[in-house]
């Protein structure tokens, strides 16, 4: 016996793979079956019956091979049979590989059985190529037939028709179960995550082994990935723009400030031109001294007053209410300061 197959899960003998339950290889699909078969991870917890998703699968596929109305397979007789009979995963997996020989073979065999004879003797001819030794362990067709309710004739009559039907072709390839073994994972991961409205860890695990699953996840991932970037694109606009808005609102701010220092419209005019043309030409010693205007005022006065004969000059323009206020304000600082000094 090759020792280092059994360390393959693809190449191992199922019927000596058996034996060896302390391997490497027989642990690793123990877990594999425990975890995504819905067995539970209790190891105390025997896998000599079918769990209650497997239950559920199992009715749907042998209905559908067997559509007799005649002793229709329900979940209830499957459980029992599964239960009283010791069926094991590998002898589940092993029975749907024969049914889908006998689709191929034999459909006219498919239509004549009933649902509930075809799971109970494909499970016992299973069983007896995977664990009937002839030594320590033995299928007794007794067993079957009242763990299904029938007698050992009828039993008798339907395991000869049954390996009749698919031509005594009971060897199986690894592959090939391990093939079925996947499409029962998929399904039971599709079926318990619809039922449960969202998908554990496992179930996601087992979807993404499938093509078409990891195909469609893959899409959503990437139309995920656009829909972000145009939303972190638009997010990223839209605070560039409350900035540049921000900025102009603030440069407005600042014009219309230095707006509000200047004399309104209205209160320039030609006079008022001319007045600020001749304070900007007029030497420097009169910009130090905001009164002068004052004084000249009153010295024009007084010569007018006393009638000197001089060629009349034009009189300064009145000066306006603001130049007045700081004339006044500026004689103030002048006699503050001559007084602290």
């Amino acid at each position: 016996m090759d020792f280092d197959a059994l360390f393959n899960e693809k190449t191992f003998q199922f019927s000596d793979f058996q034996e060896f339950t302390f391997l490497p290889g027989h642990q690793k699909l123990t877990e594999r079956v425990r975890k995504r078969l819905y067995y539970g991870l209790d190891k105390d917890v025997s896998l000599d019956a079918l769990s209650c998703p497997v239950t559920d699968i199992a009715v749907e596929i042998f209905q559908k091979a067997a559509p007799s109305p005649i002793r229709k397979l329900h979940k209830k007789y499957a459980a029992h049979v599964s239960r009283e009979a010791c069926i094991s995963p590998c002898a589940m997996m092993l029975a749907l590989v024969y049914i889908e020989r006998l689709r191929h073979r034999n459909p006219e065999y498919l239509q004549k059985i009933s649902s509930s004879d075809l799971f109970l003797i494909s499970m016992m001819v299973a069983s007896k190529y995977l664990y009937d030794e002839g030594e320590e362990e033995e299928v007794f067709n007794d067993e079957w037939g009242a763990a299904g309710k029938l007698d050992v004739k009828t039993v008798n009559n339907l395991e000869m028709n049954f390996l009749n039907a698919i031509e005594w072709s009971l060897f199986t390839e690894p592959n090939d179960l391990f093939d079925r073994l996947s499409h029962l994972e998929t399904s039971i991961a599709e079926r318990q995550g619809m039922k449960r409205g969202w998908f554990t860890y496992t179930d996601l695990c087992v979807l993404l082994e499938q093509s078409a699953w990891s195909q469609a996840l893959t899409a959503i991932y990437q139309h995920f990935t656009k829909v972000s970037c145009m939303l972190g694109l638009v997010y990223l606009t839209s605070v560039a723009g409350l900035i540049a808005t921000s900025a102009v609102l603030q440069q407005l701010s600042l014009v219309r400030g230095g707006q509000t220092l200047l004399p309104p419209p209205d209160d320039i005019s030609p006079t008022h031109l001319q007045t600020s043309n001749l304070n900007s030409e007029a030497p420097p010693a009169a910009q130090l001294l905001p009164c002068c205007v004052l004084a000249n005022n009153s010295l024009n006065h007084q010569t007018s007053a006393l009638g000197v004969g001089q060629p009349h000059a034009q009189s300064p323009p009145p000066a306006t209410s603001q130049t007045s206020i700081l004339c006044l304000w500026g004689s103030l600082l002048r006699l503050d300061g001559s007084y602290t000094s």
